[in-house]
């Protein structure tokens, strides 16, 4: 099968504007030097906007050839695709091997009745498979010929599984989302804009306008940033606008989209950790996020990196209620770092203001002139940015999963199932090892550790550490032979 004929539209013509401006930059760039002309109009006429649609039109007869000469088909134990336009590529995707099918719409996409579809792989470096664009229906048809030759069982009983609404964001939770996704690291644009908006909006007047003009200049950075709130919420609304979680046989699948469209599967037995994040204000409210980082995304294949929201805002006790239908865990009383670590923040702490007030001082006394001196005010924050980074960090070994905790500002706790660990690392750095404590990061086959965001138990005792380690390795080891035992059994 072809992909739909619309595709042609839809990609050249991007392909041949993209094309055209860097005919047009390589033409004007050519006629300045060989020809000599020194106006932009000369140079576009006499090169540039001729040789834009030069590119232009390779370009939209190249989009014409990918698509005559891209084909797949699903046939019964893999996906088939051929394509290329100088050299074939034949690809045999089996069926087994294919973890997620997503579909996602643009507005165009949307409008046009086109979807893309996108195949990704377990232990993918990148995107497997990506078909753009397919009719929807023809979209709907390959994600759910894929699923139901992968569910063997149920397709040999003649039944179909059925399709449970888990979750639904309605429109009052949507909002509340929105304004509660702000990020108030957002607000360090303050410190940032401040210094170099100050001085020079009036730039050589006597001290009182200067500290007007330093006011100001505060006032416009918290405009700034109150900006950046609307936008992260616009943001927020736009992505999960009409979420809804459904449970599928042994999947989750969900929609969710405003502008562009999504509809993708997680399957539950690929799922490696659990993820419940809140961020300083839902906190304040009682509220929480689950994500579930699985097995089979590339990294940044995904708008969120590799993992998924199950649930995008609930409140907190409901957050783990859900978790435990996914994951059947006790939720553990989470231990404490050793005192030593708050000491430990406070001197890194005061070392980084110290760095902030000597680069200050340095340009606010030899480059630009601002009070820089105020920078020392951040010493008296200190003791409570250390305070709140140990209070916000543990870690706890339940019944069959670790848990670790880290972040104040975006607090998460990950959960770890045994049986999902692959590799136990403890570290420690030379500056850990003056307080002797240690790390232990739990590494997963997911996207999240790929990306240096999966579970770490940060600066726990030294001692400490070193059980854990061998905790987490003894017990990984038995849960594996007890999942193997159970499927001899079966």
């Amino acid at each position: 099968m072809r992909l739909h004929p619309l595709t042609v539209a839809l990609e050249g013509i991007g392909r041949a504007f993209g094309a055209g401006v860097i005919g047009f930059t390589f033409g004007s760039i050519a006629a300045t030097f060989i020809v000599g002309y020194t106006t932009l109009p000369a140079i576009g006429s006499a090169a540039g906007v001729p040789l834009a649609m030069l590119f232009g039109v390779i370009a939209f007869v190249y989009e014409i050839a990918h698509y005559r000469h891209f084909e797949y088909e699903l046939a019964q134990d893999s996906l088939d695709i051929a394509s290329g336009v100088f050299f074939r590529r034949d690809r045999e995707i089996p069926l087994e091997r294919i973890q997620n099918v997503d579909i996602s719409r643009t507005v165009p996409a949307r409008i046009l009745g086109l979807a893309v579809v996108t195949i990704e792989t377990a232990g993918g470096g990148e995107t497997e498979a990506r078909l753009r664009y397919v009719g929807l229906a023809e979209a709907r048809r390959l994600q759910e010929g894929i699923r139901r030759r992968k569910r063997t069982a149920i397709e040999e009983a003649g039944a179909e599984p059925e399709r449970d609404l888990l979750f639904a964001l309605d429109d009052e939770d949507l909002v509340l989302l929105s304004v509660l996704s702000f990020d108030p690291r957002i607000l360090s644009v303050v410190f940032v804009i401040a210094p170099v908006l100050g001085p020079n909006l009036v730039p050589d007047v006597s001290t009182p306008d200067r500290f007007a003009a330093v006011v100001l200049a505060l006032i416009g950075a918290l405009v700034t940033a109150v900006g950046i709130w609307g936008l992260s919420a616009a943001a927020t609304f736009v992505q999960f606008y009409g979420f809804k979680l459904y449970r599928v046989g042994d999947e989750l699948q969900y929609e969710r989209g405003l502008i562009q469209r999504y509809d993708g599967s997680v399957p539950i037995e690929k799922i490696q950790t659990l993820v419940v994040e809140e961020n300083v204000l839902m906190r304040r409210f009682g509220y929480a996020a689950l994500r579930v980082d699985t097995a089979g995304y590339a990294p940044g294949s995904t708008p969120s990196g590799g993992s998924e929201a199950a649930i995008p805002l609930a409140a907190t006790a409901n957050i783990y209620q859900f978790a435990r239908q996914i994951a059947d865990f006790e939720r553990p009383e989470m231990r404490r770092l050793p005192k030593r670590a708050r000491r430990r923040y406070v001197a890194r702490y005061s070392l980084a203001v110290g760095a902030v007030a000597a680069v200050a001082g340095v340009v606010g006394t030899q480059i630009v002139s601002f009070p820089w001196y105020w920078t020392i005010v951040l010493f008296a924050f200190v003791p409570v940015a250390a305070d709140r980074t140990w209070r916000h960090r543990g870690w706890a070994l339940g019944d069959g999963f670790a848990f670790t905790r880290s972040g104040f500002w975006r607090r998460r706790t990950h959960v770890v199932p045994d049986f999902r660990v692959q590799t136990v690392i403890e570290r420690q750095s030379p500056f850990q090892r003056r307080w002797s404590l240690a790390s232990v990061a739990l590494d997963t086959a997911s996207s999240g550790s790929l990306l240096g965001g999966g579970a770490v138990a940060i600066d726990l005792d030294a001692d400490d550490a070193r059980g854990v380690r061998e905790a987490v390795r003894s017990r990984l080891q038995a849960a594996l032979s007890e999942r193997r035992r159970a499927r001899g059994e079966d």
